[in-house]
């Protein structure tokens, strides 16, 4: 008797056990279960986020959602015909003849105003949806030409000519910047030349310049005439070409689009 109560205790004992390790393993299982589907939300949310960053950066890098227009839309536009170049020609009077028959003097021509140069506030360019806001720069530390820090804003070289007046008018901006497309990567991809240019001043009136020359060259190759100040009326836009050469701390090549005078 005594060993049929032992002998079913001993088996209750082994039941008691087997249940609770089965329990265990179970609850074991579904703990990995937990944790296998956490890491994969967790991986999910981050191939998720991935994506769309890379999303992002595409769009912002073909400027779809980030436009390189920084400036306001100009009220000026351009002149029917740019082969024309518009002037002012001082025509003298007709001579009025006196009742004697006496020829009258000529009345001499009334003189011709002079614009004041006038710093540039925005340029923008004929068929290209680019309107560029224009803030003046001096030099930087090592003497360059100083930039401005933003993609869709270009810096005008207040050392040089205005754009109505004698003289070489510097205006650059840049290619791409903290990871967005510049305004202008257009001097090396879409810009051609024959197409007109035009600047909106501070005066509120508008010059306007036609493409003669797009030039690229090796950062430590560019002719000095680029830079040179003097000489006749131009129009000089400059850009970065090429991957950022972090040893140079600049980019290797340079855009260099040269405008002549249309108006």
């Amino acid at each position: 008797m005594d060993n049929n109560v032992q002998n079913r205790d001993e088996e209750l004992r082994l039941f008691t056990e087997q249940a609770a390790s089965a329990r265990r393993a179970r609850e074991q299982r579904q703990q990995k279960r937990k944790k296998a589907r956490r890491f994969n939300t967790v991986l999910y949310c981050v191939a998720g986020a991935l994506f769309l960053t890379g999303v992002f950066i595409i769009l912002r890098s073909e400027t779809l959602l980030f436009t390189r227009n920084s400036g306001d839309p100009p009220s000026a536009t351009f002149p029917p015909d740019d082969n024309v170049l518009i002037s002012v020609v001082d025509t003298p009077a007709a001579t009025a003849v006196p009742s004697d028959g006496a020829a009258a003097e000529p009345a001499s021509p009334s003189p011709v105003p002079t614009a004041e140069p006038s710093a540039p506030v925005s340029i923008f360019f004929e068929g290209h949806d680019i309107v560029c806001r224009v803030e003046p720069v001096g030099a930087a530390d090592d003497g360059t030409m100083a930039t401005v820090p933003s993609h869709n804003v270009v810096g005008w070289y207040m050392y040089g000519a205005c754009p109505n007046g004698e003289g070489n008018c510097i205006i650059a901006g840049h290619n791409r910047y903290a990871g967005q497309k510049g305004s202008f990567s257009l001097l090396h991809d879409g810009l051609k030349t024959g197409e007109r240019v035009g600047v909106t001043l501070a005066d509120g009136s508008t010059v306007f310049y036609r493409v003669v020359s797009i030039t690229t060259y090796l950062y430590n190759e560019v002719p000095n005439e680029v830079m040179d100040l003097g000489g006749e009326r131009r129009l000089t836009l400059i850009t970065c070409l090429g991957d950022f050469d972090y040893d140079l701390q600049m980019s290797r090549s340079r855009v260099v689009a040269v405008c002549e005078p249309i108006g």
